[in-house]
């Protein structure tokens, strides 16, 4: 579990010194944006570390893809 923590360490020190410069310059909105597009990678940082069996970005697209790929799939399958 260490050793996934400081692997998150260091890519978000990464991030932060390419981003924290950019986003001073940006506007109060353009920062909103860029918080909620981090919100899934701090969720999914969390389940990494921590092992848990939490739903994760896979699931939910199965969950909406899944059956509508299926069909597809059945519909142009050749029967022999």
């Amino acid at each position: 579990m260490i050793e996934k923590i400081i692997f998150l360490v260091i890519v978000y020190t990464g991030i932060l010194i390419f981003d924290i410069p950019k986003l001073k310059q940006k506007k109060l909105n353009e920062r909103i944006i860029y918080g909620l597009l981090m919100t899934p990678v701090f969720y999914l940082s969390i389940v990494y570390v921590m092992d848990l069996t939490w739903p994760t970005l896979d699931e939910l697209i199965n969950f909406f893809l899944l059956k509508p790929a299926q069909q597809i799939v059945d519909s142009i399958k050749v029967t022999m």
